[in-house]
Formats: structure tokens, sequence, C-alpha cells
């Protein structure tokens, strides 16, 4: 098996991807003089694992993305991210290429994030800093999670983790899901066509579906419209599930209370964009998932489904279609 990875991959995981796969051979990209230098033969490569430093590294995505695509001979694409609406992802579904995603690698992490927003709209952490800065002793109002709702939109990997945590704070949950199928820790599961219903009942509206053809502006002016006044919209899916000019408006005139927002319809979010200085909103850029266990969650992802693909078994996280 000739496995392109990076060199970062090939120093730390060589030995765990043998114990998969003993025949294993790495083919390894690096940029020198703003082209591709490989350590192996390209053509070969039946397996591509696009890990973490080759996906975020500003020359790896100039130079050597372009050319991993362009390799004609891998059967089997693995992606680091969990996210693979790029059309990129859909020109390899079309030659025929399996892909496979890291969905859950960052699910920990983002669901933390989640929850660190919630906390942070209920206590006056902002207001106790101030205080300090002037020396005041200031009791302050706040709330706690305790009761309250959180709606979750797309209860998969990240979806269910934000729900196992908020049910840790006693919050009731509800669910948003395609098939309506009950999940863990979701105390009242919907479709897409009960969506009002969880917006009325929700103090936290959680946007963790993927994005589609079904979901791209799912979240306009009659949702936002429906949410409570108090409540808060949450978004760490994809800018384009909501209408940002009726977010906007929705933040400015009062129909809802906040938004913390990890991802936006062009990012990086132009700095002309009001959503930086309205007060009732955290803006944070694209990466509430970061952290340094997601190498290791989405490896031991790729790790076992090389043992899998070569035992020609079905494999984890299969990609059959992007969606848009």
């Amino acid at each position: 098996m000739n496995i392109v990875v990076s060199e970062r991959v090939r120093r730390q995981y060589g030995a765990r991807i043998r114990s998969a796969d003993p025949r294993a051979k790495f083919i390894v990209p690096a940029v020198r003089d703003g082209a591709v230098a490989w350590s192996g033969n390209p053509a070969k490569a039946d397996v591509c694992c696009l890990s973490a430093d080759m996906w975020e590294e500003l020359e790896s995505r100039r130079v050597v993305l372009p050319a991993l695509f362009g390799l004609d001979q891998l059967r089997w694409f693995h992606s680091f991210s969990a996210g693979v609406d790029s059309p990129v992802f859909k020109a390899l579904l079309d030659r025929g290429m399996m892909l496979t995603n890291s969905s859950g690698a960052s699910a920990p992490s983002i669901a933390q994030y989640v929850l660190a927003m919630m906390l942070y709209r209920s206590k006056p952490i902002e207001a106790w800093r101030e205080s300090q800065g002037r020396r005041e002793w200031t009791p302050l109002p706040g709330s706690d999670l305790t009761g309250k709702t959180a709606g979750i939109i797309g209860t998969g990997a990240i979806g269910g983790e934000v729900a196992r945590l908020a049910k840790a704070f006693g919050m009731r949950t509800i669910g948003v899901r395609r098939s309506g199928k009950p999940a863990r820790h979701i105390d009242e599961m919907a479709t897409v066509r009960r969506l009002r219903y969880l917006l009325r009942e929700s103090d936290f509206v959680v946007l963790a579906c993927p994005l589609t053809k079904e979901t791209e502006g799912l979240i306009g002016e009659r949702e936002l419209r429906a949410m409570k006044p108090s409540a808060t919209l949450i978004n760490i899916a994809r800018g384009r599930i909501v209408d940002e000019s009726q977010l906007i408006r929705a933040l400015e005139d009062g129909w809802i209370a906040g938004a913390c927002l990890d991802v936006f319809t062009l990012e990086p979010l132009p700095e002309t964009s009001p959503l930086w200085s309205l007060p009732n909103v955290i803006v944070t850029p694209h990466n509430s998932g970061v952290s340094p266990l997601n190498m290791e969650r989405a490896m031991a992802i790729f790790i076992d489904n090389l043992a899998r693909f070569v035992a020609d078994e079905p494999l984890r996280n299969r990609v059959r279609d992007v969606g848009t």
C-alpha cells in the first residue's frame, strides 16, 4: 500500500500505520522553491491521509493540496476535516474515489466551546472583570444553565456531544435531525418540519448540522423571529446555514438576545461587517474545534479504517454525497 502522508504523520504515526498494514510505503510531499518535492512516486499512491498539518499550513494549501487532488491513481482519500462541503471533495467523489472524513475527532473540543459560550451568556463574566479592573466590590446578577433548553440542530458527533454536556448541566435538550430518530441525551427529537417548535422552546439554539442544499439558508427571518427574545444563537456549523443579513437585523432590533459565531458566510469575516462591533455578539475565527488532541483522534480513525481497507471491510465515516 502506497500512502501519501505528511512528514509529521510519517514520523509520529508511521509505526502504528504499519501495524494496520505492514506493507505500507510512505510518499511524503514537501514544498521546495514553490513546488512539490516528493519522497517516493506519487503516481503509485493508493491512499492519501490529508492530515491537519497539510490542511492548515498556508504553503501546503497553496502548493501541496492541488497536487494531492491531481493524483489519478488514488483509490481512497481521508480528510482530517469533518466538513467536506468544498467542491474539491465533490470532484473526488465524481471520479469514483472513496472519501472518508474525521467526523467526531473535534467533537469534544467544539462541544466544550458551545458550553463555554452558554456559560458566558449566563454569567456576567465581562462585568466581573471590569469591576475587578476598577477594584469595585459589586455583586452582579447572573443565571445558570439548569432548567434551560438547548435546541440542537444536527445531532451527529458534535451535536450529540453538546447534548451530553448540556444534560450534565441539568439542561433540557431538543434535537432536530433529518430522520427524526431518537438519540442519546436528546429529550425530544424532531424532524426539520418541527424546526419552529425547537426555535420557540430553546434558550440556546445550536447549529451543528452539515452544509447541504437542504440546510443552506435554513435560518432566516422567519426562523429568527420564531426564537425567544431572550435566546442566543450559537453557530459552529457553516456560515451559509444562516442568512447573515437577517441575523444582523435580529441582533440589532432585539429579535434575539445574542449570538456566538465561529463561522461566517465570508471568511475571514470582512472588517466592514457589523458583527464585529455588535455588543451582543461573540466572534471567533473558525477555530472552536482547535485542540492538540484532534490529530490523535483523527489519526485513530484513519488507522482503524486502514485496517478495514486492507481487509476489504466497510470504512467508518464514509462520505457518499457532499450535498452541495
